[in-house]
């Protein structure tokens, strides 16, 4: 049990480590928040069609994907609606950064959580699956983490700050990973719903975060950061597939 939930954190680990690669750039200038924006959006759609629909559907069925997504939506939605009465005294298009890279950062923990039962479960089967699942989750961690620093340095956090929240969200997936570990096996349509709402979140920050903001900032380097960061997922999940 704890050499997994090592594991799982060593795996989270590298969301944090994606934002202090991001960090070393003196200035982000807006082709590469574009890009790293852009690449954010590509991971989390790639993420969403190749791994969590299909997995959501297989378990909770075409109705309970539609009715978790429409709860992951309204969660994000929801937050981001209290979010804009906490408005911090900054410019127009600095605040519309931080707004995005907070939005990111939330998306991106909800849908850690599954990945970390993702590593867990695996686990329970077979140690050298569990394995697997959590490096390539590891994988695809570090653009994450450059997706979350690249908007909120942009718009003036610090860098202490920025290192602190992704580091905070690295431990969603060691959370998760000790629920199966703990109460066993969960119900298929509980896990089913879990992956639908991650890629409601997902679904939701792309289209009203990442994408219009990396549009905004570089509509090149968007087309080329969109393409790199859906290849790059659809790699890693064959590659952890081939494991």
């Amino acid at each position: 049990m704890w050499n997994i939930l090592a594991i799982s954190l060593a795996s989270g680990v590298c969301t944090p480590i994606g934002a202090w690669m991001v960090l070393g750039f003196r200035t982000v200038w807006p082709p590469m928040l574009a890009f790293f924006l852009a690449l954010a959006s590509g991971v989390m759609l790639a993420v969403v069609f190749t791994e969590l629909m299909p997995a959501s559907i297989d378990l909770h069925g075409y109705v309970g994907f539609g009715v978790g997504m429409a709860v992951g939506i309204l969660l994000i939605a929801a937050v981001g609606h209290l979010w804009h009465h906490r408005q911090r005294s900054a410019p127009l298009p600095l605040e519309r950064l931080y707004r995005t890279g907070q939005s990111i950062a939330l998306a991106i923990a909800v849908h850690d959580l599954p990945e970390g039962m993702a590593i867990g479960a695996g686990d329970m089967v077979h140690a050298r699956l569990g394995l697997a699942i959590a490096a390539a989750i590891a994988l695809h961690n570090l653009p994450e983490g450059m997706s979350i620093a690249a908007p909120l340095s942009a718009a003036g956090v610090s860098r202490r700050r920025i290192l602190a929240t992704t580091g905070l969200i690295s431990l969603a997936t060691p959370f998760g990973t000790a629920i199966p570990l703990i109460f066993g096996q969960l119900s298929p349509v509980f896990s089913g719903f879990i992956l639908a709402v991650a890629s409601g979140a997902m679904v939701y920050v792309v289209a009203h975060d990442t994408l219009p903001e990396a549009w905004l900032s570089n509509k090149a380097m968007t087309g080329v950061g969109l393409a790199v960061g859906g290849l790059l997922m659809v790699a890693i999940s064959h590659l952890a597939q081939a494991l």
